[in-house]
């Protein structure tokens, strides 16, 4: 299997390193290099296991057949020579020959059966796995190698189930393959992006770096492969031309570059942006926190925050609700926000889970007798509460708070007139309002990793919001109780809603104990 330059230079990359990134160009051979890495693993010990994840295995039957065919092909090639009598592919389940028709290999390798084994004796082999690249599938310990991950849906959440893996065994290593992903709200945009500034010379064996997140990463751009004599070819007439020649010519310049120049393209779905985000986190540096709840002592030093950090400005608070302890269920968030002149500042973000309205309706209420005690005379303007899936426990807590502060319940499936405008959901409409004034640099935020993560699981398209889930049920919350505070901050036009029509079912409540993971280093420290 012959290798380029910078193939090489990533292989050699894999003995000096645990977790590696390969950023090339299409067709530079990623899926190729992944394969010679996992059969020199398999032949320097036994009973070795690398696990190949694949997305290809999610992009339809199709893609599956071609990328089964061209695996196939790469280990007959190693069949044939030397290793004629130990390499054999079997299926999983049976511990059989794998077919060798392309269409029964195909079926075995879309079914997750498909193992590549190296024997070292009669009975003892090392083996690589073939599996779709899905957070369940990477479960296995051993080597992985992620393959394409710029395109996995749910990579954040592959992320965090790698990572456990490659902590067991210091032995063990991880690579990731990929060209950059087309949307920057994608996590491997955050995962793999060089450091803002830094420029690449044109080499053949390519460049490396550490992403912001520190991971080591080799990058081979259109450039490089050409200066290994590895050419493009023109669309018309097939005739090998030089980068700067084929960029000239597309006419999906950013495509282009993120597919051949390598590069991490601003842009996308995310409702809010990274520059925007980074810029807002990083006033909040000394301000703002977030506190993720284990414990009463954690809620504790919510509140002392909260004193040491109120000023004498208009505050609010935006509730968004959660009654549920699951892995997988939303968490309940409560933001303060205070307002100086244009500007606002989510000063305290508190996140916990549990089924036990009793404990949430203290915590509501701690914080309401806590601002109205820190300034005697300024009592909180509002409290604006997401009553759109939790009705009946947003009515209680309207019910038991109104004597200390106005509480507002939002329905955000609920339209709203504009003059001139079409009539937009409360839902469009606040959630717009919190973005624009991300953008226009009005919002500082707390500089904690979990509020990071979880504003860039929310999505913007054409006007409406949708959010990704992430691995601990996170599902944008802190996005919500931050646009209900600055919403409950800011309105002038009305008012409160009452108890009146808000009709639901009383939920079965059940305490328990909820162990969120703890906060990660502070946003600023990554800048």
């Amino acid at each position: 299997m012959k290798a380029r330059a910078g193939q090489l230079e990533f292989e050699r990359g894999i003995d000096r390193y645990r977790i590696v990134g390969f950023l090339t160009r299409r067709q530079y051979g990623k899926t190729s290099t992944a394969a010679r890495i996992a059969l020199k693993k398999m032949m320097r010990k036994s009973g070795h296991t690398v696990v190949f994840g694949s997305v290809k295995l999610d992009l339809g039957r199709e893609i599956v057949r071609k990328e089964s065919e061209a695996i196939h092909r790469a280990i007959q090639a190693l069949a044939d020579g030397d290793l004629v009598d130990a390499v054999r592919l079997v299926d999983s389940k049976t511990g059989k020959a794998a077919p060798t028709g392309d269409d029964d290999f195909a079926e075995l390798y879309e079914a997750q059966r498909l193992e590549f084994r190296l024997y070292h004796s009669r009975s003892v082999y090392s083996r690589t796995k073939v599996v779709a690249l899905t957070p369940d599938a990477v479960g296995e310990t051993g080597d992985l190698i992620l393959d394409e991950v710029g395109r996995v849906k749910q990579f954040r959440a592959v992320w965090e189930a790698v990572k456990p893996i490659i902590s067991s065994q210091p032995a063990f290593r991880c690579m990731l393959t990929t060209t950059p992903p087309p949307d920057d709200s994608h996590y491997s945009h955050e995962l793999l992006a060089p450091p803002v500034g830094v420029d690449f010379p044109v080499n053949p064996k390519g460049n490396w770096y550490r992403s912001e997140l520190g991971i080591p990463i080799l990058r081979v751009t259109a450039w490089d492969a050409h200066a290994d004599g590895i050419p493009l070819y023109d669309d018309d007439t097939g005739a090998p031309v030089d980068p700067d020649t084929a960029r000239a010519k597309d006419p999906d310049k950013d495509a282009w570059d993120r597919n051949y120049g390598v590069k991490f393209i601003l842009g996308g779905t995310a409702a809010v942006g990274l520059l925007q985000l980074n810029t807002s986190q990083t006033r909040g540096i000394g301000r703002c926190a977030c506190v993720v709840i284990d414990s009463d002592r954690d809620f504790d030093q919510g509140l002392e925050h909260l004193r040491q950090h109120l000023a004498a400005g208009p505050v609010a608070i935006g509730v968004d609700l959660g009654t549920t302890e699951k892995q997988t269920s939303n968490p309940t968030a409560v933001t303060v926000m205070e307002r100086s002149g244009v500007e606002v500042a989510g000063l305290l973000t508190l996140v916990w889970k549990t089924k036990d309205p009793a404990i949430a309706k203290e915590r509501f209420r701690r914080v309401v007798e806590e601002i109205r005690a820190a300034r005697p005379g300024n009592p909180p303007r509002r409290m604006a509460v997401d009553a759109t899936n939790e009705r009946y426990f947003a009515t209680e807590v309207q019910r038991e708070l109104s004597s200390l502060v106005p509480v507002e319940l939002v329905v955000g499936s609920e339209t709203v007139e504009q003059p001139g405008s079409e009539p937009i959901t409360k839902k469009a409409l606040l959630g717009s309002q919190y973005v624009d004034a991300i953008d226009n640099n009005r919002v500082t935020l707390a500089p904690e990793r979990y509020i990071r993560d979880d504003h860039r699981l929310v999505r913007r398209d054409r006007g409406s919001f949708d959010c990704e889930l992430g691995p601990n049920g996170e599902h944008g919350d802190t996005f919500d109780s931050h646009k209900l505070a600055l919403h409950a901050l800011t309105s002038t036009a009305g008012a409160i809603e009452s108890m009146e029509g808000i009709r639901a079912q009383r939920p079965a409540f059940r305490p328990i104990r909820w162990m969120p993971p703890r906060l990660g280093p502070d946003v600023a420290t990554r800048l």
